[in-house]
């Protein structure tokens, strides 16, 4: 049908007049005032980050043409964008790249090196160098592949960044596609991992941002058929980081699963421990039910083109649980290319943003799935039109990849996204008033305590915490003073902390998926009372709660408390306490300082022992990593073991000064680790 005219309130339909209805906005709008571009160019994936350092948040596109094959036309220029205060968009893609042209897939933009700004790693396919760029500190990119990366002819179809090896800098995982061609048909190619060169002397100390190639003798002899994604997971909670693939073209395969021995080598566990589908795109990782382990969804390898929902079976596995979750008809065949998760209205239950694929046969929407009581649904039922989440000025004809990010400062995420396949624009979309201001604080999901503290003397402890969203980013954060770190006192502060502020750790580093390590210098005292916080872009503050424990001027030695687990085995108890979130009353566009941000953490010294939730259900948690189920109750940890650690075989590199002595020498890590069961 087509709609005519418009006239007296109506609009003229077959020449009658219906009486016109107010539509809801969409919860995202393009703006061509923004963000437009001319160059047309098909793009693979997007990534967000503050290129330049000016507070705002900027762009980068891979850009490469052919879908499963490519040619010598398949080279195309690259784009990148600086976000000019909040108002508009700026090209700057011949400033950044140079003006060359390569056949661009995968693009990270990270703080490659840890020297505080950030670099970009371009994944190129069709038998091509991948490329990297080092910035200069404010925003000045110069290509260093020659000197900083292996010289590998490949087909990337994805690049994850992570600390595989605990040596104090970032590696990188590509996903190769093998040198056949059509990729559809073709063997495959090895999950190639590039360690980075050297050993940061000190905790937070740059590193080289030189790759060397170890796939031979690190990673597992696998083909894997067509990636369009891998990721870095911690699927057992020691916090080292294990490795997920996807298999568009896999056989029997769609999703591979390869364990970290805890010193970087990777072996193939996927057998026994994936259900499997068949042609996945994207895996997408979020703990889900609560219980404290990272789960996923897997998009597009279910029964006809559905996407799935795959638990964390808590022996380093991963069960089917789709229909809990996500049901038949909330999930219909479709052709979902990328999805990112965030908390879309701020009730600390995680959603979902999915890009999708449109074919000459089907038109699959982009959209938005809430998460209504543990299951996902639809946004848009009563919408007109139904179930539209983006109101575009031209439809997306093929979303391959999303990236969430706050390009206008309101609090509210917006979205871009790139395209290829039947339309080439990129687009950016606003968040409308439709999208609830963030009011929701960052979860700590895990994390460790400290047990008995020497000093003088540095520990580390780690943890799991985000902002209820995907993949994390450093701008999810007030930069310095939001990043995770620990406040601490060295006297009893009292009930009201925030009245009586205490000592500031370094920031914490991020190593991979939502993980991160806190270096802190333990003081001159004879206790120390200590809480971990962090503070969100938005300006939530969150916080766990306050825990305490000894200081000896000497050698450490084990004070364990034994108690009773509940399955009747005596180990080491470890409780985790509730905590509230809440946010600040007012929010502005600037930083603001932490004395304006309300304290989410409970002002309580002593832990509570709750009880886990169903696997079934779906309920992130609050803003201290206290899970809650549907009617907001608060999950517990139960009673673990002191240490949770895999280690097969001794590392092959020397082990930075800044790792703790306990690690070092073998002996007992003098440490606790908060996590589920």
């Amino acid at each position: 049908m087509d709609w005519t005219g418009r006239i007296g309130g109506g609009l003229i339909l077959a020449g009658l007049v219906i009486p016109s209805f107010e539509v809801a906005a969409a919860p995202w709008i393009e703006d061509p005032a923004f963000f437009t571009e001319n160059l047309a160019a098909q793009s693979s994936k997007v990534d967000a980050a503050d290129l330049n350092g000016d507070g705002y948040i900027d762009l980068v596109f891979a850009n490469g043409s052919g879908f499963d094959k490519g040619d010598d036309n398949s080279d195309l220029p690259q784009q990148a964008f600086f976000n000019n205060a909040g108002a508009m968009m700026t090209d700057v893609s011949g400033a950044v790249f140079g003006g060359q042209t390569y056949n661009g897939r995968a693009i990270r933009a990270r703080d490659i090196d840890y020297d505080g700004d950030i670099d970009i790693v371009l994944g190129t396919t069709w038998n091509s160098q991948s490329q990297l760029f080092i910035n200069d500190g404010a925003g000045n990119f110069t290509n260093e592949t020659a000197s900083h990366l292996p010289q590998i002819v490949a087909s990337i179809g994805d690049i994850a960044l992570g600390d595989v090896d605990q040596d104090g800098d970032l590696d990188m995982l590509l996903a190769d596609w093998g040198l056949d061609s059509p990729v559809s048909i073709s063997g495959g190619g090895m999950t190639q991992l590039w360690d980075q060169m050297g050993d940061p002397a000190d905790f937070g100390d740059p590193g080289t941002g030189m790759f060397a190639d170890v796939t031979l003798g690190k990673m597992p002899n696998v083909n894997v058929r067509w990636s369009w994604d891998a990721e870095f997971v911690d699927v057992d909670n020691d916090y080292d980081l294990d490795i997920l693939v996807s298999a568009y073209a896999g056989d029997k395969i769609s999703v591979f699963l390869f364990a970290n021995d805890g010193a970087g080598g990777f072996k193939d566990a996927t057998a026994g421990n994936m259900a499997q589908g068949r042609n996945a795109l994207d895996v997408e990782p979020m703990d889900l039910n609560g219980d404290g382990f990272l789960d996923f969804i897997s998009l597009h390898d279910g029964l006809s083109g559905r996407n799935r929902v795959l638990l964390n079976n808590k022996n380093g596995g991963f069960t089917d649980a789709t229909e809990l979750v996500w049901p038949k008809l909330e999930n219909p065949s479709s052709f979902d290319f990328k999805g990112a998760f965030y908390d879309h209205d701020s009730d600390k239950q995680v959603d979902i943003v999915l890009g999708a694929l449109q074919t000459a046969v089907a038109k699959y929407p982009d959209r938005l799935m809430l998460n209504q009581g543990g299951m996902l649904k639809q946004w848009g039922e009563a919408q007109i039109p139904k179930y539209q989440a983006f109101q575009e000025v031209k439809a997306s004809a093929g979303t391959y990849a999303i990236v969430l990010a706050d390009f206008n400062k309101d609090n509210r995420l917006d979205v871009a996204m790139a395209q290829n396949e039947n339309a080439f624009d990129k687009k950016i979309l606003l968040g409308t008033e439709e999208i609830p201001v963030d009011t929701a604080a960052p979860i700590f999901v895990n994390y460790e305590k400290f047990g008995l503290l020497n000093f003088p003397g540095n520990e580390i402890i780690h943890l799991r915490c985000h902002d209820n969203k995907s993949p994390l980013m450093i701008h999810d954060f007030i930069q310095s003073a939001g990043l995770p770190y620990i406040e601490s006192w060295t006297m009893d502060p009292g009930p009201d902390l925030d009245a009586n502020p205490g000592a500031k750790s370094t920031p914490g580093q991020w190593y991979g998926e939502y993980l991160w390590r806190l270096n802190f210098e333990v003081p001159d005292a004879d206790a120390l009372w200590y809480r971990i916080c962090a503070i969100d872009a938005a300006g939530n503050k969150a916080c766990t709660l306050l825990e305490m424990t000894e200081v000896t001027g000497g050698t450490a030695t084990e004070s364990d408390s034994s108690a009773t687990m509940s399955d009747g085995m005596s180990d080491t108890a470890t409780t985790m306490g509730t905590a509230t979130a809440t946010a600040p009353d007012t929010i502005s566009d600037s930083a603001p300082t932490e004395s304006s941000l309300t304290d989410s953490s409970s002002s309580g010294h002593s832990s509570t022992a709750e009880t886990v939730a169903g696997s079934g259900q779906f309920v992130p948690g609050d803003s201290c990593g206290c899970r809650n189920d549907a009617g907001s109750t608060f999950l517990v940890l139960g009673l673990l073991p002191l240490m949770f650690r895999r280690r097969s075989g001794a590392r092959t590199r020397a082990i930075p000064a800044w790792r703790p002595a306990q690690k070092r020498s073998g002996s007992r890590d003098p440490r606790t680790r908060l996590m589920a069961p």
